[in-house]
């Protein structure tokens, strides 16, 4: 799955300046798309609507938009990387004919799922009129079928089209947003918004389409790959809700505002740490296009070599040379991350008033972006267990990161005011220390693991 970051390597290499800010920009798009098209669409959507529409109809607005990309994404977590799994598996045995009805069945379970939480919080719990209850629940489906869309796309290595469909969306949503808003309120804002949404999904989709030629039958089979596979399932759901689960605490904490009924936000938090998340994507740029893919190839010459017989001198050399490079990318990340984060903690207040926040945000902005440094360095080190296929060390990581993140956000909110912040920070380095010490471990290892620990004959 890792072929995407190849093509763009190849593209970054041509003797021109325009190739590598072209590679790097669709790098950013594919590896953070979801994440800019929200802060691009939302923040200018933000910055102009103060003028056209009310304060509740705004504040209303951005919520729905916040719950649904938080809903989505945990939803649709499990079920995207068992599917990813699945697809992948279908790529190398060259079996791709039941692609189409893979990413179809993938869709309806998503949506079932969604609507079996959607239709009652947003039906039932939530006070709005009854246009915004139901753009709102189409918004929140056509955002999960983005997460699914994404991976099948990026197997694809078609790169050019996913940047320019998030790009559409992007002005579309904004678009659309600004200009229905003075007539409709609230609703015209999700209305716009979920329009270029769904440019996104359907353009994605209509590229998975003619990419995969083959007829589209609705299958469920890969539902029994969730028995094959459920570590993934289990990885996607604790991963995806660790991110969240410190706004989910901070929603209930001193600072949170009461949007309508059954929706409560806290926005000092919430921007503070949306403007954060921002800070990573340059390191997972990097990472896509350098660094993953330079790992790929000695990995991939690693067992290669294995099949052809390698003599044990060949073997060790290349286990060496993996740990070279894995030790080299990880401390180039680790580099640039460190810059951006030393860059945005010393123009937090900047930063924080281009945003139009107030300055209560910025200590909590600096702490974030000091969590995301730690974070995107996880995030590196558990794409490199998935590469070893270290399932059970997989589970491990992602339930640590949410009990973590859990826990020591509760105990901030014990300590009092001054305090937000510094649990996602922690959470963030203790579990990149646990993570560290799995994948060090276990690849030090990586030929008695090979020919013994996941020899299958032998257990």
């Amino acid at each position: 799955m890792a072929g995407v970051g190849f093509a763009l390597r190849k593209l970054a290499r041509q003797d021109t300046l325009l190739s590598g800010l072209r590679a790097y920009s669709h790098a950013a798009v594919i590896s953070c798309g979801p994440w800019l098209f929200v802060v691009v669409s939302l923040g200018g959507v933000q910055f102009l609507g103060r003028t056209m529409v009310s304060l509740p109809d705004l504040q209303r607005f951005s919520s729905v938009v916040t719950y649904n990309f938080c809903f989505s994404l945990v939803a649709a977590g499990p079920i995207a990387l068992v599917v990813t799994r699945g697809l992948a598996d279908r790529i190398y045995a060259k079996e791709v004919e039941s692609a189409p009805g893979l990413f179809l069945g993938a869709l309806s379970l998503l949506f079932c799922v969604q609507a079996a939480f959607g239709v009652p919080f947003y039906g039932f719990v939530v006070d709005m009129q009854p246009a915004e209850r139901i753009l709102s629940l189409i918004c929140l489906q056509v955002a999960g079928g983005i997460w699914i869309a994404s991976p099948f796309m990026s197997a694809l290595q078609n790169f050019g089209s996913i940047s320019a469909f998030f790009a559409g969306g992007t002005f579309l949503s904004f678009t659309f947003a600004v200009l229905l808003a003075p007539f409709f309120g609230a609703a015209g804002m999700l209305a716009g918004f979920t329009a270029g949404l769904a440019f996104i999904f359907f353009g994605l989709s209509a590229r998975i389409f003619a990419e995969y030629p083959y007829p589209a039958h609705f299958r469920f089979s890969f539902i029994l790959e969730f028995g094959r596979y459920w570590q993934f399932a289990v990885i996607g759901l604790f991963y995806n809700a660790a991110i969240w689960v410190d706004k989910w605490i901070m929603w209930f904490a001193p600072g949170r505002v009461a949007v309508t009924g059954g929706i409560w936000t806290n926005p000092a938090y919430d921007g503070a740490m949306f403007l954060a998340y921002l800070t990573i994507v340059p390191a997972t740029t990097l990472f896509l296009v350098a660094v993953e893919t330079r790992f790929f190839e000695h990995y991939f010459q690693f067992y290669q070599d294995i099949e052809n017989h390698a003599t044990a001198a060949e073997i060790e050399r290349n286990h060496k040379t993996i740990l070279r490079v894995l030790g080299e990318g990880l401390r180039n990340i680790a580099v640039l991350q460190a810059a951006v984060c030393y860059l945005a903690v010393l123009a937090a207040p900047a930063m924080v008033g281009m945003a139009q926040g107030d300055l209560t945000m910025v200590p909590i902005f600096r702490f974030g972006a000091l969590g995301a440094l730690f974070h995107v360095l996880l995030l590196c080190v558990m794409v490199v267990l998935s590469y070893f296929d270290l399932r059970r060390e997989l589970v491990r990581v992602t339930l640590v990161f949410f009990t973590l993140n859990a826990g020591l956000t509760s105990v901030t909110l014990w300590l009092g005011l001054g305090y937000e912040g510094y649990g996602y920070a922690g959470a963030t380095l203790l579990s990149l220390i646990y993570a560290y010490s799995l994948v060090s471990s276990r690849i030090a290892l990586l030929p008695y693991m090979t020919f013994i620990g996941n020899n299958r004959a032998l257990r």
